[in-house]
């Protein structure tokens, strides 16, 4: 390929200035003999790479529209859905989004603080509209009273949001509302939602991102007020067509370029295709392949990332066994192994069925 794909670099560990995780962190690392300081150097290059892909572009659009109503101090707050499947890398494009976003950075109050305008939160397993108030409260670094009633929670919640400068909540993982107790469930968390974009007082702009399923929230807003109010951006899966040739950059920038190894003739013509299609077109997921496959070759001491390193990063992404017929990295028929992915990204046992190349 004549040009390889825009790299950036993905934040740090959250926690990587805490002396608590230094101090572990450096302990632990006393155990590592010297191939695997270098192991662990190279693949932390490796992952810390940040490639962007259609979708990227495709969330250039609603962030765009929520800058130009905050700057433009727009009175009436409003909300999007970003959804796609587990392992398309939803979480990784918005944590980068809001590292490079230079809207999204503190802004300084002129009295040697500094405001924020954006809180990002990842909504608690079953979370009920209390749980997701204290998360929001404990992201924002405010003290919780869990004696608290929902409806107190909820006002220090908008209060500490126009403290804080905060005019754009993000809510990762939503769809764990869905699976709170009927009662206050997800209806009761949508219609606070919305009461929260319509704060007269501090008007607040909202992203929801999770799987697919999170429209189900809106569409149970029993006053149907979100639904007029929530805009949807589905990510994109990958394609053959679209994307073969970004995969197949992405491969040999990190292998040969990030991880210092080089790729051999040996992989199968139609690897590019294997390795899309063994993801399930899940960008998230191919990466994982490409990472397990190069820590593989560096685990043998070996300088060539071979068909068995790739086969040997398919079998890790899915848990599976070590039969070539039921790895889509090294059978004949690859396009008859299916494997379903259920929400959390467990891969269940392959089933061998007439299959079709997506395109």
């Amino acid at each position: 390929m004549s040009k390889g794909p825009t790299l950036g670099e993905k934040p740090e560990f959250s926690g990587v200035n805490e002396v608590n995780a230094q101090l572990v962190a450096a302990g632990v690392a006393r155990g590592l003999d010297e191939k695997h300081q270098r192991i662990m150097a190279t693949m932390k290059k490796v992952k810390s790479a940040y490639i962007p892909t259609r979708n990227d572009k495709l969330v250039d659009i609603p962030f765009a529209r929520m800058k130009r109503a905050v700057a433009g101090m727009d009175p009436e707050g409003f909300a999007v859905s970003i959804f796609a499947e587990t392992g398309m890398g939803k979480s990784t494009l918005i944590e980068q989004r809001l590292k490079d976003e230079i809207s999204f950075q503190p802004v300084p109050d002129g009295y040697n603080n500094y405001l924020y305008p954006v809180l990002y939160v990842k909504a608690p397993s079953k979370s009920s509209m209390s749980d997701l108030g204290e998360q929001m409260l404990d992201a924002m670094g405010y003290p919780i009273t869990r004696q608290k009633k929902e409806a107190a929670i909820v006002r220090d919640v908008g209060n500490y949001l126009k403290r804080r400068g905060t005019r754009v909540v993000i809510i990762d993982d939503f769809q764990h509302v869905l699976d709170a107790p009927k009662v206050k469930g997800p209806a009761h968390v949508a219609d606070s939602i919305k009461n929260m974009l319509q704060n007269p007082r501090w008007p607040i702009f909202i992203v929801l991102v999770g799987l697919p399923e999170i429209k189900e929230v809106v569409l149970r807003d029993p006053k149907d007020q979100m639904l007029r109010r929530v805009d949807d951006f589905g990510l994109l899966d990958l394609s053959l067509e679209a994307d073969g040739e970004m995969i197949a950059a992405i491969v040999l920038e990190l292998v040969e370029k990030r991880a210092g190894l080089r790729m051999s003739p040996d992989v199968p013509a139609d690897f590019i295709e294997r390795l899309m299609f063994g993801a399930h077109f899940r960008f998230g997921m191919v990466m994982k392949i490409i990472y397990h496959a190069i820590e593989d070759a560096l685990e043998h001491d070996e300088t060539v990332v071979c068909a068995h390193h790739w086969e040997e990063g398919y079998r890790r992404l899915v848990n599976g066994d070590y039969e070539a017929e039921n790895n889509v990295m090294a059978a004949d028929a690859w396009r008859t192994i299916h494997r379903p992915v259920n929400r959390n990204g467990v891969f269940g046992s392959p089933s061998k069925k007439k299959g079709e190349l997506r395109l």
